[in-house]
C-alpha cells in the first residue's frame, strides 16, 4: 500500500482494483446483514461510522473498534480508507460512471473537464456544513455524555448492523419518528427496506453528483472528513502522493483529481509531497500521469530539474489553492444555504441516522439552485433596463477552461 505506483501494481489497474476494493465493502456488508438477520450469527455487530459516537459515549463495541483501525490507518496511510474502503464512496463512484454512460448534457459538461462546484467560503467556514452534520450524528451520544450516563462497556454488546439505516429494532424508520410502521422477514418488507437504504445511497452518490460533479459529498457534505483530516499530516513517515520523477508541467494529475486538489502546483509549493487533507488516495492522479512522476511513499521527493516559473507565484488560482469552481453566490448566501441544509437534514435525521443525509443534500441543493435562478432573472432584468446584453451564466465553457487549466 505504500508504493502501489513503482512495479508492484501497474498504473493503468489502479482504478480497476480500487473499484474491487469499494465492491468488496458491499460484498461485505451483505454478508455481515445477512449473517446477522437471516443466519442469527451475532459475533459482531455495527461495523461503520456510528463508533464515533459510541466512542464519545465511552463504549468500546465493534464499531468504535473499526473507527480506531481507521483512524490508526490515516495516521500511517493518510486518507486511504476514504478512497478505498468507504462504502459511500462507492455509491459516489457508480453515480458518476451511471451519470456518464446516461450521458447527461449537463453532467458531461461539467464532467468532461473535471469541473467541481463547491461554495466559496474559506477555511474554517468551508468545513461548516461537515461539523454540522456530525454534531447532527453524535447528538444522541453527546447527551449521554453530559447527562452522566454514558460508560465504558466492554463487555459483547455490539450496535445492531441496521442501527441507523431502515429496519434497525424492526421499523422502518428510526424510534423518534414522527410516523412509523413495524416490519418482518417478508419478502414486500426486504424490498421496502433495500429500497431505502438505496433511495439515500442515490441521493448522495447520484443527485448530490449529478449538480456538483463527482466526489461532492465527500468535498462538501461528509462528516467523517473533519474527524481524519487533523490527522493527515501529523505523521512525518504518512505515505503521500510524491513526486519521484522530474514533473512536466503537463497538469494531467491536477485535471483527473475528483478532490479539486491542483496536484502539480502542490508537489511544486511543497517539497514535491501533496499534502492537501482533501486526498483520499484513490490514484487519479497517479494513473493520469503518462510521465510518471508521482507514486504513493513516505521516501521523498525527487528534486525538481527543470524549472516550472508559471508555478512560482502564489497563491494559485484561489485563495483556497482548489480547483473546485464555485457558484456565484455571496459568502452570506453560502452561509445561509448551510445553514439550511443542516436545518433540514437535523428534522429528517429523526426518520434514522442516515435520513440526515437526504434533507441536508435536498435543501442545500435546492437552496442554492433557486437562490443562483433568482440572480440570475434579476441581473438579466437590470441589465435589460440599462440597455445592456443579459447576464452570462455563473458558468460558462471558457470560464471552465480557464479554472481547470
Amino acid at each position: 500500500m505504500s508504493e502501489p505506483a513503482t512495479g508492484e501494481i501497474p498504473a493503468k489497474k489502479h482504478q480497476r482494483l480500487r473499484m474491487l476494493f469499494l465492491g468488496g465493502t458491499y460484498i461485505y456488508m451483505i454478508f455481515h446483514m445477512s449473517g446477522w438477520y437471516l443466519f442469527k450469527w451475532p459475533v459482531w455487530g455495527k461495523t461503520a461510522m456510528v463508533g464515533v459516537p459510541s466512542l464519545i459515549a465511552g463504549r468500546i463495541n465493534s464499531a468504535a473498534i473499526m473507527v480506531i483501525l481507521i483512524l490508526t490507518s490515516i495516521f500511517f496511510f493518510g486518507r486511504f480508507f476514504c478512497g478505498w474502503v468507504c462504502h459511500l464512496r462507492g455509491a459516489i463512484e457508480f453515480g458518476d460512471w451511471f451519470l456518464k454512460k446516461m450521458k447527461f448534457p449537463q453532467y458531461k459538461k461539467i464532467r468532461d473537464k473535471n469541473v467541481l462546484l463547491n461554495i466559496s467560503l474559506n477555511p474554517p467556514l468551508y468545513w461548516t456544513l461537515r461539523i454540522i452534520t456530525l454534531f447532527v450524528l453524535i447528538y444522541p451520544a453527546v447527551t449521554l455524555l453530559f447527562s452522566g450516563k454514558a460508560h465504558l462497556d466492554l463487555s459483547p454488546k455490539p450496535l445492531r448492523p441496521m442501527v441507523d439505516l431502515p429496519g434497525y429494532n424492526d421499523k422502518y424508520f428510526g424510534d423518534k419518528s414522527p410516523f412509523n410502521f413495524v416490519m418482518d422477514f417478508s419478502f414486500l418488507h426486504v424490498i421496502m427496506g433495500a429500497a431505502g437504504i438505496f433511495f439515500i445511497l442515490f441521493v448522495i452518490g447520484v443527485v448530490f453528483t449529478y449538480f456538483y460533479g463527482q466526489g461532492a459529498f465527500c468535498r462538501i457534505l461528509c462528516p467523517y472528513a473533519t474527524i481524519f483530516a487533523p490527522l493527515m499530516n501529523l505523521n512525518p513517515f504518512q505515505t503521500k502522493i510524491t513526486r519521484v520523477a522530474d514533473c512536466t508541467g503537463c497538469r494531467a494529475c491536477s485535471r483527473s483529481c475528483p478532490q479539486g486538489i491542483d496536484v502539480s502546483r502542490e508537489i511544486w509549493h511543497y517539497d514535491g509531497k501533496v499534502i492537501n487533507n482533501e486526498c483520499i488516495k484513490c490514484y487519479n492522479c497517479i494513473d493520469a500521469c503518462d510521465h510518471g512522476v508521482l507514486a504513493d511513499t513516505r521516501k521523498p521527493a525527487f528534486v525538481q530539474i527543470t524549472p516550472r516559473k508559471e508555478y512560482i507565484k502564489k497563491p494559485w488560482l484561489n485563495a483556497e489553492r482548489r480547483l473546485q469552481v464555485t457558484e456565484a453566490l455571496s459568502p452570506a448566501m453560502d452561509v445561509i444555504s448551510i445553514i439550511i441544509g443542516g436545518m433540514i437534514g437535523f428534522m429528517f435525521a429523526r426518520l434514522g441516522g442516515f435520513w440526515y443525509y437526504v434533507g441536508a443534500i435536498t435543501g442545500f441543493v435546492v437552496f442554492r439552485k433557486v437562490s443562483l435562478m433568482i440572480k440570475q432573472k434579476w441581473e438579466a432584468r437590470a441589465s435589460v433596463r440599462e440597455n445592456k446584453a443579459p447576464a452570462a451564466a455563473p458558468i460558462t465553457e471558457s470560464e471552465v477552461g480557464t479554472t481547470t487549466g
